[in-house]
């Protein structure tokens, strides 16, 4: 089967298949580029939490010694 867009012919093979520019693709595709970047910043504090961690328990340590 044969799938005529505006955009674009796509082939069919018993898949379903949606154009590159339906609006749905569109909204998905912007909301994996914002979890995405949340992601990144979530990644972002976890490696501030752990160095801030580690320094506290170097502190901790000189403090002990």
């Amino acid at each position: 089967m044969v799938i005529e867009t505006s955009e674009r012919v796509i082939e069919d093979k018993g898949k379903v298949v949606a154009s590159e520019h339906d609006p749905l693709v569109l909204m998905l595709q912007e909301q994996l580029l914002t979890q995405k970047a949340e992601q990144e910043l979530l990644k972002e504090e976890v490696n501030n939490l752990t160095e801030s961690q580690h320094q506290l328990i170097k502190t901790q340590e000189d403090m002990n010694s």
